[in-house]
């Protein structure tokens, strides 16, 4: 398939984060007691290992293997795709031609197929005025193109996604959803698009509480260290938020045993999270890698 990829002069990432206030605000000391300078860093351990797929009703199995013949007849495609988004960085600004907006109009209508996500979310999804770009709205495309649809992208809250799926509100959904036995309760996954996701910690960039750290097993110490009530943020429903409360009731979890001493602060979004961080609210984050990447390099060029 030729991408069709068209170039927007408006920076989508800056939908992602909003640089005035990163750049701005006076920020309080946070938990970690150091002064946020207006910069971040990721630290680049992996506290999980995940892969992503496409969701699908579980009583759609034509559909499943409609988009698996989609993933695996593009699979080069879209490898060298996301390795485009990610290395773009804040510089991926490319919106989807011929993608729509959901209105109610277009349920049950053939000629579209309803694809449910969550933006921001730079690099998998995001909007560029009112206009769709990311990886996920690149291989959302790809497949209703294959079954000679409209895409009609459906934004919804992250942690609703799945239940959409199920309940026919939505053909698909993409949002970076890793691919858990819990979800599979709720729907179908593809085969996985992306196999190198996994989640990482941002905190303020003279934040040295991390940097010594070069495994998950050094990582998870630390936190279990720290002061009683130590301000996390992450955003809602997403698998950093779980990695920090534990999830070993939750229907949609990752069997993470949590800590009893952190305090999770949820967001609507990563980057509303790292904002917080900046502006002394909390004291670290904990974010999907790909975005993590996105956030630190968009607020430290505004910083």
């Amino acid at each position: 398939m030729k991408k069709n990829f068209v170039k927007a002069l408006a920076a989508a990432v800056a939908a992602v984060v909003s640089i005035g206030c990163l750049a701005g605000c006076n920020p309080n000391n946070n938990d970690s007691g150091n002064a946020p300078n207006g910069k971040v860093k990721m630290i680049d351990v992996a506290l999980s290992s995940e892969s992503y797929g496409v969701a699908v009703n579980k009583n759609d199995a034509t559909l499943l293997a409609s988009v698996n013949q989609v993933l695996e007849t593009n699979a080069t495609e879209i490898a060298t795709m996301i390795a485009d988004y990610i290395a773009a960085g804040e510089e991926a600004t490319d919106y989807v031609e011929g993608v729509v907006t959901y209105e109610d109009s277009m349920a049950n209508n053939d000629a579209y197929i309803v694809m449910a996500t969550d933006a921001p979310f730079a690099p998998w999804e995001y909007k560029v005025g009112e206009n769709w770009g990311g990886i996920d709205i690149e291989i959302g495309y790809m497949i209703a193109e294959a079954l000679d649809k409209t895409l009609a992208v459906k934004q919804t809250a992250f942690d609703t996604i799945c239940m959409a799926v199920d309940n026919g509100d939505a053909d698909l959904g993409l949002a970076g959803l890793t691919i858990t036995p819990a979800r599979q309760n709720t729907v179908n996954f593809s085969i996985p698009y992306y196999t190198d996701a996994y989640q990482v910690i941002v905190v303020n960039e003279n934040d040295t509480t991390f940097d010594d750290c070069t495994t998950a097993a050094q990582i998870e110490a630390k936190l279990t260290a720290m002061a009683q009530n130590t301000k996390v943020g992450s955003q809602t429903g997403t698998t950093g938020a779980k990695f920090i409360t534990g999830d070993a009731n939750d229907p949609d979890g990752f069997g993470f045993s949590g800590y009893a001493n952190l305090t999770l602060k949820p967001y609507d979004t990563h980057a509303d999270a790292v904002r917080d961080m900046v502006n002394g609210q909390v004291s670290f984050c904990i974010v999907d890698n790909a975005v993590a990447a996105q956030i630190v390099a968009q607020i430290n060029a505004a910083a």
